[in-house]
């Protein structure tokens, strides 16, 4: 498996747990990277889960790695940010420290059936609130270690 397809690998997957997160509280997703194309959702009243990445490298070289990205929710109306930190409290149990997910290329149109590596939780926490008067955004920031099967 190539560096390129480890990478893939490993960004569909942490898109397919938040995805997985948004689905069960019947939410929208949005990856941030992607936020122009969903104008719809950016734009919308309704909550949303969002998630970005911040770093992904060998560490300190292929099979380990470290990554760590942001997860988190985007609402509007919620003064109080009551919303705000019920989907944030799913976030962090989702992702909380000592949790270990299967690595596996959700990118494709079939359902992946082979395991590339494993992700490791090694520290999560709740960032301050962002907001641009109407919008606010609060995330939680995982840290986690990541080994590919060789």
């Amino acid at each position: 498996m190539s560096y390129q397809d480890f990478t893939l690998a490993l960004k569909s997957t942490i898109d397919f747990q938040a995805k997985q997160l948004a689905d069960a509280a019947g939410l929208p997703f949005l990856d941030l990277a992607a936020s122009p194309l969903d104008q719809d959702i950016v734009e919308s009243d309704q909550p949303a889960v969002c998630w970005e990445f911040a770093t992904m490298a060998e560490m300190p070289q292929d099979p380990l790695w470290v990554a760590e990205f942001d997860v988190g929710a985007m609402t509007m109306l919620d003064p109080a940010q009551y919303i705000s930190l019920d989907i944030i409290g799913q976030i962090s149990e989702k992702f909380k420290q000592g949790t270990s997910i299967q690595i596996m290329d959700y990118s494709g149109a079939a359902t992946p059936t082979q395991v590339l590596g494993s992700l490791y939780i090694v520290a999560s926490g709740v960032s301050p609130q962002q907001s641009d008067r109407a919008t606010g955004l609060r995330f939680v920031t995982v840290s986690a270690r990541a080994v590919r099967v060789v």
